[in-house]
């Protein structure tokens, strides 16, 4: 499985180019956290080795792809967009910063942990913007549902 995928990584990448693209979706952004996302990760394994933490390749294989599953957040909201046909790129241009803001300061954090040799406490800023992002889109959801059927507003 692993030497098809190295097989046709070209054509892997050339895919996601081509959704970002009709996405209008600003690949450098797109690349920088996606390099954020890798540095974050070494440094991650860096310091579980250093802090003498179980490693085990089951949870970095897991926590890589939950990194590579955030990439489907703007993708989503891209997608939204164009589907509703509203302007959310601005929306998904904030949320790709702050994905990058909240991988820079895990980044900061690792380094930390790996200088000092002592654990510090990370800022989860990736829970609280997944939490935002979704109340903002209920509360779009709930003023669509409203301009559909104003009744909507007086049963709920």
């Amino acid at each position: 499985m692993l030497q098809k995928i190295l097989e046709y990584s070209d054509e892997l990448k050339l895919l996601l180019y081509a959704i970002f693209i009709y996405l209008e979706m600003d690949t450098e952004i797109v690349k920088v956290l996606f390099f954020l996302m890798m540095i974050d990760t070494f440094l991650g394994v860096t310091k579980t080795i250093v802090l003498n933490n179980s490693f085990s390749f089951k949870k970095l294989a897991v926590g890589f792809v939950s990194k590579l599953a955030v990439l489907l957040i703007p993708t989503a909201l891209a997608l939204m967009s164009i589907g509703l046909n509203y302007n959310f790129k601005w929306f998904v241009t904030v949320v790709m910063d702050l994905l990058i803001v909240s991988d820079g300061i895990s980044i900061i954090s690792n380094i930390i942990a790996i200088k000092t040799k002592k654990e510090v406490e990370n800022f989860d800023a990736m829970t609280l913007i997944l939490k935002s992002i979704r109340n903002r889109l209920i509360q779009l959801f709930k003023r669509l549902l409203i301009t559909i059927d104003p009744k909507y507003h007086t049963e709920k």
